[in-house]
């Protein structure tokens, strides 16, 4: 019967501590890139293989990390899991994903079941529907590592890795008001969420800044589906003084108003310009292609997935904010 190969055996062929070999194998940052790569080799000369359970068992925690999502079918969370899933691999881990289907009672019991399933960490983004998010206490409780992304609850100190969403909504007011633009209305999703608040005041900011007024009438409360920037717009263009332009609070909403704008009659940009939010693929599929702002997907999934990494080595342990730029993609609809 074939030997099955230990850390131990590793640690004893390349002369180490046993511990050195696990942090190793775990690729923590407390070990040189030099020893790390010795150990990784001599590991896959030996054949040897990770008893995930028997890990789980004694250190109370599985090689698994879990991602709680609002939503798998939008293309932002989807290309981020999807990246956290590649970096993840490398490093040993298996990836557990949970949507909350945009509900904070879903979002209570994925918790639950992360938990439950003994989760060496977590990267989370909350529900349109979470508030104060205080049900994320139970990982510390638990201590059990936790990183948000993208949409963090309103509590100022937890470890979040955001876009500047503000900085990306004033750049596109910027970018509109540069095509001669007067009358600019913004299509906003959950004003709740701290995402459509920044994209809000950065709107609001950038309209100041350029010497235009924000008048309420522009602004169109609803939600982040192309259905809502086809109804959105179209209770714009039913207005007695019509927007020039739309900013869109996300891609699908800028698709959604295109639709509607073209059908019509509008012309995009000449009538009306759009800008959308997110740098989805079908913003290339519609027709003007859509001008947005590009959030940085495949950074946050790295910045996120270091971050977290750092927490379960216990080699980080300060709450940290990293803030990532968005930058505008300029295509043919403004």
């Amino acid at each position: 019967m074939k030997k099955t190969i230990t850390i131990k055996d590793i640690a004893h062929e390349l002369g180490v501590h046993h511990t050195t070999v696990s942090l190793a194998l775990r690729n923590s940052k407390s070990i040189r890139e030099e020893t790390r790569k010795k150990v990784w080799d001599k590991a896959a000369e030996m054949g040897y293989r990770p008893n995930r359970l028997a890990q789980g068992f004694r250190n109370r925690r599985s090689n698994t990390i879990g991602v709680l999502v609002p939503n798998i079918q939008h293309h932002f969370f989807a290309k981020f899991i999807s990246e956290v899933s590649e970096r993840a691999s490398q490093s040993g881990y298996s990836v557990m994903v949970f949507q909350s289907n945009e509900q904070e009672a879903t979002e209570k019991r994925n918790v639950e079941a992360l938990i439950d399933n003994r989760v060496a960490g977590v990267m989370a983004s909350v529900s349109k529907e979470t508030t104060t998010g205080a049900h994320f206490d139970a990982f510390k409780q638990e201590d059990i590592p936790l990183v948000f992304f993208d949409r963090v609850p309103a509590q100022e100190a937890v470890p979040k890795v955001v876009v500047d969403n503000h900085q990306g909504a004033y750049e596109a007011v910027k970018l509109i008001s540069s095509k001669n633009k007067k009358r600019i209305a913004f299509i906003t999703g959950s004003i709740e969420l701290n995402v459509y608040q920044e994209r809000l005041e950065g709107y609001k900011q950038a309209l100041l800044d350029v010497g235009l007024e924000f008048q309420e009438e522009l602004l169109v409360r609803g939600d982040f589906f192309m259905k809502d920037g086809m109804d959105g717009a179209k209770k714009l263009m039913a207005l007695s003084r019509k927007p020039d332009a739309i900013l869109a609070v996300g891609d699908d909403v800028g698709i959604g108003a295109i639709k509607y704008l073209k059908g019509a009659g509008f012309r995009v940009p000449e009538d009306v310009a759009v800008v959308g939010f997110d740098n989805d693929p079908m913003g290339v599929a519609i027709d003007p292609e859509l001008t947005t702002v590009s959030q940085p997907i495949e950074l946050m999934a790295d910045v996120s997935w270091q971050m977290l990494l750092a927490k379960i080595d216990a080699s980080e342990t300060r709450v940290e904010e990293q803030i990532l730029p968005a930058s505008i993609l300029r295509r043919q609809s403004c």
